[in-house]
């Protein structure tokens, strides 16, 4: 079912009257009407006393407000303390931060140090500066083919047992000897 409404809104869309009637209405720069406001009713009332308080209801008024004054001043007194703890935390943790980052520069200086000392001595302890230092400064020569001298490490072994053995042997004829002597004088 359609309505001619319907059809009318598309025949004026194209139409500049029609649009800013439209942009009135719809989005229009005005601001809207607001009601009156209605001025609230006063809530506050003055009332008299009807009746006289008694010595011992004052007394007690008296000390439930002391008591509150005193919860109060306890709660403001607890709260001042937290926030004064709470700062100095963040202060020593400022510090700490400092004295950390401190320390790490000089770690990383004494690295940096570390590292051109170390490649400062590889270049002192090179293979040639050694040859040079022993040629120049304590006067040796380069090994010659004819002073290398090879060795038959099971035969120097056998040599070697043969002659702990026989040092042993004479230590013990010596130790043999002395005693015998010993016994003689006696």
């Amino acid at each position: 079912m359609t309505n001619t409404n319907d059809f009318r809104r598309y025949s004026y869309q194209s139409d500049t009257a029609y649009l800013i009637d439209s942009f009135d209405f719809s989005r229009g720069s005005q601001a809207p009407k607001l009601r009156p406001q209605e001025k609230p009713a006063e809530k506050l009332r003055v009332r008299e006393n009807e009746r006289l308080k008694s010595r011992s209801e004052l007394k007690k008024e008296q000390k439930s407000a002391f008591r509150h004054a005193v919860r109060v001043v306890g709660v403001a007194v607890l709260s001042l303390a937290m926030i004064c703890l709470v700062l100095h935390s963040l202060a020593l943790k400022n510090e700490l931060t400092k004295e950390i980052s401190a320390k790490q520069t000089e770690i990383a200086n004494a690295q940096s140090e570390f590292i051109s000392l170390q490649s400062e001595l590889n270049s002192l302890v090179s293979m040639s500066m050694i040859d040079k230092y022993a040629v120049e400064e304590l006067g040796m020569t380069k090994m010659k083919s004819n002073q290398i001298q090879y060795v038959n490490v099971a035969e120097y072994k056998v040599q070697h047992k043969k002659a702990v053995q026989k040092k042993k042997a004479a230590e013990n004829k010596k130790t043999q000897q002395k005693t015998a002597e010993s016994k003689g004088n006696n």
